[in-house]
């Protein structure tokens, strides 16, 4: 009779184990959110780190990677004569290859002359109205928009230059008595000249 009575008795305890007591909370495991990769701008102008120094958001997947991949700061940094910088756009798919091939007087002018290809995925069709050059410590001079020279090959108004196509031209600014400038830079489209690319001349 008591084997029966302990019996029931450990029965009772462990159907009743554990009803009353409130459910474990599991460890759910929290999807932490990736912060958008900043730039690296470790050398750069201040221009530059200003306009692409903070992390942008881009739509997810494929059109997302697309934005991301044409909005880079120039590559590299700065560049001398004869040297090629890698500059994008403001719109999706603008990327072009630019050398600064020869800087010299014309007229009453300054000439820098550009080779520019198109290594993006679509055409770029805009003026190259975001340049200026710098004279010794002197403050940066804007593109001359009014001159034209033999040399300008349509650089001087609307360019237009299709996918993986190249052309060679130049940009006239004003003239600073017989001096060369000493550095040029570039921006395409709409970001301003001094978030573009910098050619030490």
């Amino acid at each position: 009779m008591r084997k029966l009575i302990v019996i029931a008795f450990l029965l009772v305890l462990a159907g009743c184990g554990g009803h009353d007591d409130p459910p474990r909370p599991t460890a759910t495991p929290t999807a932490s959110a990736e912060p958008e990769a900043e730039h690296e701008l470790e050398g750069y102008s201040q221009g530059v780190r200003d306009y692409y120094g903070e992390a942008h958001e881009h739509a997810d997947g494929e059109t997302g990677d697309i934005e991301a991949e044409y909005h880079q700061p120039p590559k590299p940094a700065e560049a001398g004569l004869g040297e090629t910088i890698t500059l994008t756009g403001t719109n999706i798919g603008v990327r072009m290859e630019v050398t600064v091939t020869d800087v010299e007087r014309a007229g009453d002018n300054v000439a820098v002359h550009l080779h520019m290809e198109n290594t993006g995925i679509t055409v770029y069709e805009a003026p190259l109205e975001h340049a200026s050059v710098t004279y010794g410590g002197g403050g940066p001079q804007p593109v001359d928009l009014d001159a034209s020279a033999e040399c300008s090959n349509n650089f001087d108004e609307v360019l237009r230059i299709d996918t993986a196509r190249q052309r060679d031209g130049c940009l006239l600014f004003p003239a600073s008595g017989d001096e060369l400038p000493d550095r040029f830079q570039l921006a395409l489209e709409s970001v301003p000249t001094e978030a573009g690319g910098i050619w030490n001349l």
